[in-house]
């Protein structure tokens, strides 16, 4: 994969992001700020305050979800203890783990959820505006492993990281003026920018094409 690096003013990337964080009672001057006024509805839906206790209860299932899994493998590798009770108790205990994990259906939608949340998407915008506005030098491309690129949210959800989900939830139900932007910065995503780096103060990010954005 290709991702673009760049330098970045750390000062400054905290001072854009808290410019329209501090924006968030008055939608209609941060819709002009990020530069896109046919979006002001979804900027006034992701200014007001929701619950977003859904994607807690998302990720329990997700959590539990994983922990079967882990049982199965371990029952199929003999790394419990039912290796002592003989193949065929073996056989019936992962025919019951394999039902109680159909019972879960698709997961998708947990992460399909979250992403798709006002709030969600103005945050993100928000911090593609920090990166545009910090952004120093030249950029450069290069190739990368995409599996060593971070992406807090979805490991959240990869992981069912519920200590990690409660900081998120504590953030994204704040007003937004109260919104950390360092937090945004370091453990949030935008659409664009990936990596806020402040101790290289370098940022990686990438430029969707058509077919992507």
């Amino acid at each position: 994969m290709y991702v673009i690096t760049a330098n970045f003013d750390s000062e400054l990337a905290y001072a854009k992001a808290s410019e329209l964080l501090a924006l968030g009672d008055s939608p209609e001057r941060l819709t002009e700020r990020l530069g896109t006024p046919r979006e002001l509805e979804a900027v006034k839906q992701g200014t007001a305050i929701v619950s977003f206790q859904q994607m807690m209860s998302d990720l329990g299932r997700l959590k539990q979800f994983i922990e079967i899994e882990k049982q199965i493998e371990d029952v199929k590798n003999d790394q419990s203890m039912l290796r002592f009770l003989g193949s065929k108790f073996k056989e019936v205990q992962i025919a019951k783990l394999e039902e109680e994990r159909r019972k879960f259906g698709s997961l998708i939608e947990a992460p399909r959820w979250f992403y798709k949340q006002p709030r969600v998407r103005l945050l993100s915008a928000i911090r593609d505006y920090a990166l545009d506005g910090s952004l120093q030098g030249e950029p450069a491309w290069i190739e990368v492993d995409e599996k060593k690129l971070v992406f807090p949210i979805a490991e959240m959800f990869e992981k069912a990281d519920l200590g990690f989900a409660e900081t998120v939830m504590m953030e994204l139900e704040k007003p937004l003026k109260d919104v950390s932007p360092r937090f945004l910065l370091d453990k949030f995503e935008g659409n664009r920018s990936i990596t806020f780096d402040f101790q290289t103060g370098v940022v990686t990010y990438y430029v969707p094409t058509p077919a992507q954005g």
